[in-house]
């Protein structure tokens, strides 16, 4: 594949779907794009046109694109934030359910870990992942994961709330009764599309690393105003706080720091 054409699909990746891919992932791109080439025995040129008219073939080169990389209680800090200050402080006003969204879910890890926390707390809640990736809700919906969902350290602490979905070989397979608890559903967040409104509590973790300056304000912009109920939160990973700076961040949000875990609160109307 030449530059020009190759050049020109990562441009369309970015036109459809938001997402700037690093040189880093370039790499992994391209290797995807000659193999499907290949496959279907068609030349660059015509593989471009396909795009344009096939939406199961975009949904095929958007999955490539998606770094996928996610385990249980990822960021332990964030998770022990919810558990001792914000779900407290939800749970005192009253609300039930609790909404929550997994705004870049991937494979589900993470909606699994904040529905299992506020269940262990007698939280009722209404939990929704979300990802581009259409193969990676696939793993959300089936609820089973291998043992390098596990790490030795971050989120150790909470592993105990896994034990009861835990196999002999390290495996984990949650049951229909938790998989019920959580709707997956495909969101491309560049489209400004389709968000839940109501929200109490969103995660939107490794994200904006694929988005420009323009692109994150608009999204929390979005969000902001028509997903997030007054009082809400929203945490970003600790990586990407910085990245979250004044000049995009939309005045209903205020940034609040709480020993080593940043995260942003919309401002209740008066």
């Amino acid at each position: 594949m030449d530059d020009f054409e190759f050049d020109r699909i990562i441009q369309f990746i970015k036109d459809s779907s938001g997402i700037i891919p690093r040189d880093s992932h370039k790499s992994g791109i391209k290797n995807f794009l000659e193999k499907r080439i290949e496959e279907l025995g068609i030349n660059s040129s015509a593989y471009y046109n396909l795009l344009l008219s096939d939406v199961l073939e975009r949904e095929l080169l958007i999955n490539s694109t998606t770094v996928n990389e996610t385990y249980f209680f990822r960021e332990e800090l964030q998770f022990v934030l919810l558990k001792e200050k914000v779900l407290p402080e939800i749970m005192r006003t009253g609300v039930s359910p609790v909404k929550i969204w997994s705004a870049a879910s991937s494979s589900g890890e993470e909606i699994y870990s904040l529905l299992l926390l506020a269940s262990s707390m007698g939280i009722k809640t209404e939990c929704i992942a979300s990802d581009i990736n259409s193969a990676v809700l696939k793993q959300c919906e089936s609820g089973k994961y291998t043992k390098k969902s596990l790490k030795s350290v971050d989120g150790a602490l909470f592993q105990n709330l896994l034990a009861p979905y835990k196999k002999e070989n390290g495996s984990i397979e949650f049951t229909d009764r938790v998989k019920e608890k959580i709707t997956c559903r495909r969101i491309n967040l560049s489209k400004l599309e389709d968000f839940p409104t109501g929200q109490h509590i969103i995660f939107l973790r490794n994200v904006f690393i694929y988005f420009d300056l323009e692109m994150r304000h608009k999204i929390l912009q979005k969000i902001s105003d028509e997903c997030l109920c007054d009082g809400g939160y929203i945490f970003v990973s600790m990586n990407e706080v910085a990245s979250v700076d004044f000049s995009i961040l939309p005045k209903n949000l205020e940034k609040i720091s709480d020993g080593k875990v940043f995260y942003f609160r919309k401002k209740s109307r008066v």
